[in-house]
């Protein structure tokens, strides 16, 4: 009697999960498939690419105690401290190796697909949301800053949640929503200062369209918040932080941004010159799109999407024309998610054929663009770890000069064991002068008298030379660095100084 009604039991388990399967929506089963490619394009090579620069400093930085990390935050990062509290707390749990590390990213960046999705869906359409969702899925800008172990990522999915509910609370201004708006929008707040060019008009907006004292307080909240970061904000806007971004002119940096938001952050090639004649086209055929094929709710949103992203995109530039120039792609990141909706809208329309031939393009890009970076080491991060391979090992003290400067000293930094973190100073006892240059130099010919050529390497872009000294010499940083181009020429400006030492390095 028991094995009819253990088989029966069996049968109506296995019968209700066939309902429960058969009556999830094909939406929900394309969002969750999504999510699956993004993950795997996200994780599957989050170690293959060394650190570089900014990476390499955070990583130094979260594997401190918290008392030397807040200080070391102070003294040499331009972002408010949410990523490096948050990282802190990863890397004690996770640890600091590089996959572990940019997990906290890869996992924010998998998140943004669903709530991409939920949000093209509030401001625009279900199929809105899904293709917005897809392109966030497969984007090369959003893969790599999904792969990177620093604030960007969490910046864009706490700009998507108050995206979200901003667009909730236009609706219904219910506590809930404006407190959910509020708390997402003061996190991105505490992530990095450019999110307050999407929370500003968001602010303005909500103000104005619900007229509640509830959103009146949590405006306030978030003036509190900038308020109480303008010092700290005041302490990062030093020449010594951000001069680098002077390097490159403002016109340059405009135009890198179409490039960079469709194909990567790393093809500054000739494409650059046509970003911004290939976004105008781009613009010009979303217009078109959607005045002829949209319904007025979903023109609604794709118009609230565009402004919220020029707000995003123009607001930094005429700060730039001001005197205040800050500005980066990476910056700009809370851009990304409305534009996407944007698109998503306009190939949604009721004018199906050229939606569909214009998404299918621009997923086509995408995809070139993930295939490029994966497999030519040109739109890669540089390749510190290798570099630091092929110098190999050591036997006494070692002096490396790297041509790259200061953007190669901290990767090396954590791949060389050995080497303090801080700048050499006083008489240094080498016995090898090292030199990490760039694939157009030379060796010396002849090589000075007491030095010979141990090892000649190539990784990528660089050569890596190793020269060991007949004695061991006695020198100041300044004068192992004057001797580097004797060594390796013709002369790279801006050479910075490593030293290692074999007792520490094992």
């Amino acid at each position: 009697m028991l094995v009819p009604a253990r088989s029966d039991a069996a049968l109506a388990a296995r019968t209700s999960r066939a309902v429960r399967v058969a009556s999830v929506s094909t939406e929900t089963w394309l969002l969750g498939g999504l999510v699956a490619l993004g993950a795997v394009l996200r994780f599957a090579t989050l170690g293959a690419q060394s650190y570089w620069f900014d990476e390499a400093q955070a990583a130094h930085e979260l594997h401190l105690s918290l008392g030397s990390m807040l200080h070391s935050f102070n003294a040499v990062e331009t972002a408010p401290p949410l990523y490096f509290l948050l990282g802190w707390v990863w890397v004690h749990v996770f640890g600091d190796g590089a996959a572990a590390l940019r997990s906290l990213s890869a996992l924010a960046g998998t998140a943004l697909i669903p709530i991409t999705f939920l949000t093209g869906r509030e401001l625009v359409s279900r199929r809105a949301g899904l293709l917005a969702a897809a392109f966030v899925a497969v984007n090369p800008f959003m893969v790599w800053y999904s792969q990177e172990a620093r604030e960007y990522m969490l910046l864009a999915i706490l700009c998507g949640a108050s995206l979200l509910f901003f667009a909730r609370t236009r609706h219904d201004a219910s506590r809930r929503n404006v407190t959910c708006w509020a708390v997402f929008s003061g996190l991105a707040l505490l992530t990095h200062y450019f999110a307050g060019f999407l929370i500003a008009p968001e602010a303005a907006w909500l103000l104005y369209v619900t007229r509640k004292r509830a959103t009146a307080v949590a405006v306030a909240g978030l003036l509190i918040i900038e308020l109480s970061l303008t010092p700290l904000l005041v302490a990062h806007a030093k020449p010594s932080l951000l001069g680098f971004i002077g390097v490159t002119h403002l016109d340059t940096r405009i135009q890198d941004i179409p490039v960079a938001f469709g194909l990567g952050p790393t093809f500054e090639s000739s494409l650059l010159s046509y970003g911004l004649i290939g976004a105008a086209i781009l613009v010009a055929i979303l217009i078109v799109l959607l005045i002829v094929g949209a319904e007025s709710d979903e023109l609604r949103g794709a118009g609230i999407c565009a402004a919220l992203a020029a707000c995003v995109l123009v607001l930094p530039i005429v700060a730039a024309l001001l005197g205040k120039d800050y500005y980066l792609e990476r910056a700009v990141i809370p851009a990304w998610m409305p534009l996407a909706i944007l698109v998503a809208a306009a190939c949604t329309t009721r004018l199906r054929a050229p939606g569909a031939v214009l998404a299918t393009v621009l997923i086509a890009g995408f995809a070139y663009g993930l295939v490029k970076i994966d497999t030519d080491a040109q739109y890669q991060r540089p390749d510190w770890r290798a570099v630091a391979h092929s110098l190999g090992p050591i036997s006494g003290r070692r002096a490396i000069v790297v041509y790259e400067g200061g953007l190669a000293t901290d990767p090396l930094r954590l791949y060389l064991r050995g080497v303090p973190w801080t700048r050499p100073t006083g008489v240094l006892s080498v016995g090898e002068v090292d030199v990490v240059g760039y694939g157009w130099q030379t060796v010396g010919d002849p090589l000075p008298s007491g030095v010979k050529l141990v090892s000649s390497r190539r990784v990528n872009d660089y050569l890596v030379e190793r020269f060991a000294l007949a004695n061991e010499k006695r020198l100041t940083p300044a004068e192992i660095e004057a001797r580097a181009p004797v060594l390796l020429g013709p002369w790279a400006q801006g050479s910075s100084l490593l030293v290692q030492s074999a007792r520490t390095a094992g």
